[in-house]
């Protein structure tokens, strides 16, 4: 009978434990649930100011985070500044062709799991977000 007993605590233990698992697992407090981490993959689109328009390709990965401008022929990277549910704000440096914008902020804010808008933000002279340089939007690829 004892057996019997500790069996069953034993399984109510084992199915108590695969629950919290589970639970765990589906908690979206999670930082490795985040935006960032959704939005893994390559981005495309196109960015437009007055007179201007141009390619954007994004790549987003768990350690960096890239940008191109291939119809200006400027690159670098992203900087991760701050995230929420909906938006990701990154410091970009070009450092392909600097005769780019460099030292702006790029959000990216979610409109679905495949679409993002973006937009290009100069430094103020706080080096803080400033005035909304251009606009746009990316698809995942």
């Amino acid at each position: 009978m004892k057996k019997v007993i500790l069996l069953i605590i034993t399984c109510i233990l084992i199915v108590s434990c695969k629950s919290d698992d589970n639970n765990n697992a589906n908690n979206n407090n999670d930082p490795e649930d985040g935006l960032l981490t959704s939005s893994i993959g390559i981005w495309e689109g196109e960015g437009e100011q007055p007179g201007l328009s141009w390619t954007i390709k994004i790549t987003i990965n768990n350690d960096e985070q890239l940008i191109e401008y291939p119809s200006l022929g400027c690159s670098g990277f992203l900087t991760l500044v701050e995230e929420s549910d909906t938006e990701l704000i990154f410091r970009e440096t070009i450092t392909i062709n600097t005769t780019c914008a460099d030292q702006g902020f790029v959000k990216l804010i979610s409109t679905s799991s495949t679409t993002m808008d973006y937009e290009y933000y100069f430094p103020n002279i706080d080096n803080e977000i400033g005035e909304l340089g251009a606009f746009g939007d990316v698809t995942k690829n």
